[in-house]
Formats: C-alpha cells, sequence, structure tokens
C-alpha cells in the first residue's frame, strides 16, 4: 500500500473522532426533588417539591456585555465619607467594565442628573473625571426620578443578549416625587418587564428597607445594607461578580400538579398558583451558582408499593451562550409505603433543610413586626424558636446538617444584633438576611 493510500485511510480514521469529541453546548443543570419521595400510605402530610437551577461554568471571556446604570443619591445626607466612598466604588465599577460594555450614571437629589449618559466604557479617564465632578452632595431624595432615569437611560441600548441591571446606591428616604412602596414597585414591575434587574444598596441606618428590598424583589435584582460606607466598594465588586457571571436569563418554571395533588404555598420566590399550575419568573441565573423554586404541596393518598404522579415540571429560558432557548420535562412521582422507616429513610434532608429555612425567614418577617411595635422581646422569643427548630431537624446527611446549623447561628445572631445594635440597624440585617434567603443569594 503506498502513502497516499495510508494517508487517506488515517484522515478517514480521525474525521469521525474529531466531529465526537466537540463539546456539548453549555446548559443550566436542572433538577426535580422531593422532600419525601416515598409517603406513609393513606396519609396527606405536607410534602416540598423543589426544583433547582444551577448555572454552567463559565469562562471569563464568554461573559455576556453588561448594559448599566449606577444611580447614585447624592443628597445632603451623603456628605463626607459616604459620598467620597459612593465615588470610589462608582469608580470601580468603570475599571471592572470593559470596551463591550455600556455605562450611564444618573445622579439624584431634589432632581435628577445624567452624568454620563449610556455610552459604550472605551474613555475610562473621561469617564471617571465626570463622575469625580459631579457626584456631590446637595439636596433632598428624588428617588423615584433617579429610577426612571436610569431605566431610561439602560432602555436605550436594550437588547436581550447582554445584561441589563441597574444599580441603586441610597442612605435616606425617598422624599421628593413618588415615595410610596407600590409607587416604586410599579416602576420595578416596568424594569422587570423590559428585562432589566434592579439591585438595590442601602447605607447605614436611615435608608428605608422596605422601599428598597420591594425595588429589588419586583425586578429580581440583589439588596445589600452596607452599615459603613467604607464597605461599598466590596459590595460593588460583589455585585459586579454576579453581573459578568450571568449564563441564562427570562427563566419560566410551570409545575403542574397531579390529580388530587394541593399546591399550598411557594416558598422563598414569589409566583402565580392558578387552579394546580405554578408559575414562577427568574430574570437571571449565575454560573455555578444554585437558584431553586421550593414548593409546599399535599400529595393524593395512596396504598403501599403505589407509585402515583406529584407533578409535571416545565423549565425554559435563554441560553446567553448559545443564544437559544433551553427547555427541560420531567415527570416527578411518589411512592407509597405501610412503613415509617421506608419513608425515613428516603428522606431527601436537604430539601427539608430548604423547606425549613424558608419557614424561618417567613417567620422573621413576624418578628419585624414585633419590633416595630415595639414587643422586643417577642422578636427575640421568634429568632430563638427559630434557632431551636433548625438545630432540631432529623437530618442526618452531613451537608444538609452544616447547613441547618449555620442558619440557625444566624438567628442567634440577630438576637445578639438587638442586644448590642439600634433597632434600625438589626431591622435592615433582619430584612437583607431575609431577602437573600427568599432570593438564595449567597447560598
Amino acid at each position: 500500500m503506498d502513502l497516499k493510500c495510508i494517508f487517506a485511510l488515517f484522515t478517514l480514521s480521525v474525521l469521525p473522532w474529531s466531529a465526537s469529541a466537540a463539546p456539548a453546548a453549555p446548559k443550566v443543570v436542572v433538577k426535580s426533588e422531593v422532600a419525601s419521595p416515598v409517603v406513609l400510605e393513606n396519609t396527606q402530610d405536607k410534602n416540598y417539591l423543589k426544583i433547582s437551577l444551577v448555572g454552567y461554568p463559565l469562562p471569563q471571556e464568554k461573559r455576556s456585555p453588561i448594559n448599566l446604570a449606577l444611580v447614585i443619591d447624592r443628597s445632603t445626607s451623603m456628605s463626607g465619607d459616604r459620598i467620597e466612598n459612593a465615588r470610589k466604588a462608582a469608580i470601580a465599577a468603570v475599571n471592572m467594565l470593559n470596551g463591550n460594555d455600556t455605562l450611564s450614571v444618573v445622579a439624584y437629589d431634589s432632581g435628577v442628573e445624567v452624568v454620563i449618559p449610556a455610552t459604550k466604557v472605551k474613555d475610562t479617564k473621561e469617564l471617571i473625571n465626570k463622575i469625580n465632578k459631579s457626584i456631590e452632595p446637595r439636596g433632598m431624595t428624588a428617588l423615584f426620578a433617579g429610577v426612571s432615569k436610569g431605566i431610561d437611560q439602560v432602555s436605550k441600548h436594550l437588547d436581550k443578549e447582554q445584561v441589563n441591571r441597574i444599580v441603586l446606591l441610597s442612605d435616606g428616604q425617598a422624599n421628593v416625587g413618588p415615595t410610596s412602596n407600590s409607587e416604586l414597585a410599579e416602576l420595578a414591575k416596568l424594569a422587570a418587564k423590559k428585562g432589566i434587574a434592579i439591585t438595590t444598596i442601602g447605607i447605614g441606618d436611615g435608608y428605608n428597607e422596605d422601599l428598597m428590598t420591594t425595588i429589588a424583589g419586583y425586578s429580581d435584582g440583589n439588596h445589600a445594607f452596607v452599615e459603613q460606607s467604607s464597605d461599598l466598594e466590596k459590595t460593588f465588586a460583589h455585585e459586579f461578580n454576579d453581573a459578568m457571571s450571568v449564563v441564562a436569563q427570562d427563566v419560566v418554571v410551570v409545575i403542574k400538579t397531579a390529580d388530587k395533588v394541593t399546591p399550598v404555598r411557594l416558598l422563598g420566590r414569589d409566583g402565580s398558583i392558578s387552579g394546580n399550575t405554578v408559575t414562577v419568573k427568574l430574570n437571571q441565573l449565575y454560573s455555578n451558582q444554585e437558584k431553586y423554586v421550593l414548593l409546599e404541596v399535599i400529595p393524593a393518598k395512596g396504598s403501599n408499593a403505589q407509585s402515583k404522579p406529584l407533578a409535571d415540571v416545565n423549565v425554559r429560558y435563554a441560553n446567553l451562550i448559545t443564544k437559544q432557548v433551553d427547555t427541560f420535562n420531567e415527570k416527578v412521582a411518589v411512592r407509597y409505603s405501610q412503613s415509617a422507616k421506608d419513608v425515613s429513610a428516603a428522606q431527601v434532608d436537604e430539601v427539608l433543610v430548604e423547606s425549613a429555612i424558608q419557614k424561618a425567614a417567613i417567620e422573621n418577617e413576624r418578628a419585624v413586626e414585633l419590633m416595630d411595635a415595639g414587643k422586643m422581646e417577642e422578636a427575640k422569643q421568634v429568632f430563638s424558636a427559630n434557632a431551636a427548630a433548625l438545630e432540631s431537624l432529623p437530618v442526618s446527611a452531613a451537608p444538609a446538617r452544616q447547613k441547618a446549623e449555620a442558619s440557625a447561628q444566624k438567628n442567634k445572631d440577630l438576637m445578639g444584633k438587638m442586644e448590642s445594635d439600634s433597632k434600625e440597624s438589626t431591622r435592615k440585617a433582619v430584612k437583607e438576611q431575609n431577602y437573600n434567603i427568599k432570593t438564595q443569594k449567597n447560598q
């Protein structure tokens, strides 16, 4: 056989291998789990269905462009270290972006000014000069106007294939223009419809945490309580690490419960329950981070050794790497047993712990109400009861046990904070912690 024939045979043998070795398109990992996949026969105890979504690894060079508006409070109360640290944080943000990203900077006081109209981040020196010259304290707090103008700026370059985000910074109460939670909520809903997430950052004890978490919640953004303005740069860095790791957007989770299965309530994320159909929407998913939908259900009754459907799960999302809409469908069932030992052995500890953590967060909202009513000791009792309940959960898996203990400690820390800090500071810490639990931030 001559060399040409040998080379031709070698080429034919290599080509199929090369084609088969092409990497698969990255996808979000979706998993459906039930706290009690085995149910005691002829009973109807509450159960928990968890739909977990974990973003795929994202190399930095493949991240999507960011379309960002910084909306900065420059009212008189921001004087001193706060305004200086706000400028430093804004400048740090400029330095983290590149020429593919779009930046706008809006400053608000008694009115609102577009310091930097939406533009590509090319001349960073010029952008930094504008920030240094324009972010000076004055006037009151026209927060509504600031957010509205931020939405306008991001909307000028709106693109579903990039990360569209507003970072709102404030240390005070909205006192110019619309100021109510409901009015700001409508603005946040408008942003969400456009695919814009609003992250809210509150500084010190004077801002309205109910308002700021409402804005973040309706747009599926983040929320942070910064007690010391010197921590602003660190908070901004954390926020930008998130923004630079978005892998999926426009996420919709639909759960249809089976016949005689009752969807009771969603724990954590808000959504809608209409008959047997549960719908939850998430603005975005991050690389290597888990977000989830957790549904409390009452299964149908069943007899020993029987298996019955619990729910159909459907997930769809826009994949920012492939530019395609990915879908996931799964049928979830439970099995019935006459043995309580079998039921206990099949328990999924992690789902049980997550449900307990979310229920503790609901209780902590009640603690906030007690604090507002001046019933501080009763509020402490709520935190104490949460810690005790989490520590006594019947779980054996080490990761689940550690998560339960960590959450119990956070409740104990809130009790300690009530002893050492002001009511305003404690209230803000509770609202921040609850928001992060609800949205699985830093979980």
